[in-house]
């Protein structure tokens, strides 16, 4: 039973935090304030999805390749490329976020078990698998940090929150939340500081931040939903997320606890990145239905519509602390 509940929850929230939401070809773009909204391309394949950037203007992500999907990076002087597979019999690994060394928190899946193994990539070609990884398809890194920390999500039924240093050999489970049995870590700062969401005794999933000193902190749930999950976290703790089924995107900080963020006009929004300025990059849907990437400049701002590569819907997905944005928009 317990099984069952996780995967239908975190399944929903995972189709945010992984999988874009149309059937449409879509590409992966970067976007600032200047050039507008840039098309990165594939890797020969019909999609592209970019997911994190650092400060260098590095772009992650993945790219449809063969039967499955390969990492990638992109810069503007190289383009898109292909950063391979990290172990014999994989089918595809995905790219989620990068660091200002171009360190990247990773994950692939085996050809024949189809479980996904979290995994560490560190320049020019090294991949790092998280050693003894269950035969499950749910295990996930999710964010990096400065340190080269990961987090991201481990299933051992529970799903647990994890924090992995690999370069000291070091990795443990986050705590649960009071009465919780189940816990994601999405988004890590430099400080070790890991944000993410964590099942309550109802059964509910509610935002959390984990620190080493105060444990698992229940930073609460938007409009009463099921599912809230923190994003990302900045070095300022400012964290930002969304819920599930409803979609609303949220802003939390210790002084002004969770806060709605506007919409585009539109019913439904969710947040994935915020930088040190407090800029917010997800996407909101418009008076019209249709869902574009938004960048918000405050947490207490309307948001600026970036637009989409021609096609109907677009998704941000990471911000620098330059304004660029990268996400997926739908291609015609």
């Amino acid at each position: 039973m317990k099984k069952t509940i996780c995967l239908s929850v975190l399944l929903a929230g995972l189709s945010l935090a992984i999988a874009p939401f149309a059937s449409a070809k879509q590409h992966a773009f970067i976007w600032d304030s200047v050039h507008g909204m840039k098309d990165l391309g594939t890797l020969g394949g019909k999609n592209s999805y970019a997911t994190g950037i650092n400060d260098l203007g590095e772009v992650v992500g993945y790219s449809d390749f063969g039967n499955g999907t390969h990492a990638f990076t992109w810069t503007r002087a190289g383009g898109m490329v292909d950063i391979g597979i990290f172990f014999t019999g994989q089918a595809s690994n995905q790219a989620a976020s990068i660091n200002e060394q171009g360190a990247i928190a990773g994950t692939g899946t085996r050809i024949v078990t189809g479980n996904d193994v979290p995994a560490f990539f560190q320049p020019p070609n090294t991949w790092t698998p998280l050693p003894n990884s269950p035969g499950y398809y749910l295990n996930f890194s999710f964010g990096i940090n400065n340190s080269n920390q990961l987090t991201g999500q481990f299933y051992t039924d529970p799903v647990n929150a994890f924090f992995w240093d690999p370069a000291n050999s070091i990795f443990f489970f986050l705590p649960t939340l009071p009465g919780g049995f189940h816990t994601v870590g999405n988004s890590i700062n430099d400080f070790g500081h890991i944000t993410g969401t964590g099942s309550t005794p109802s059964g509910s999933f509610d935002a959390l931040l984990w620190t080493a000193g105060g444990g698992s902190q229940d930073i609460g749930s938007l409009n009463g939903s099921g599912y809230t999950a923190g994003g990302a976290v900045n070095n300022n703790d400012e964290v930002v997320g969304y819920n599930s089924p409803e979609l609303a995107g949220f802003y939390w900080s210790q002084s002004t606890g969770l806060l709605p963020l506007q919409s585009l006009g539109g019913t439904m929004s969710a947040a994935f990145a915020i930088n040190r300025h407090g800029q917010i990059a997800g996407f909101s849907s418009t008076a019209d239905g249709t869902i574009h990437a938004t960048l918000w400049s405050g947490h207490a701002n309307a948001p600026q519509d970036l637009g989409t590569l021609g096609g109907t819907n677009s998704y941000a997905r990471g911000v620098n602390n330059r304004g660029q944005v990268v996400g997926y928009s739908d291609k015609n």
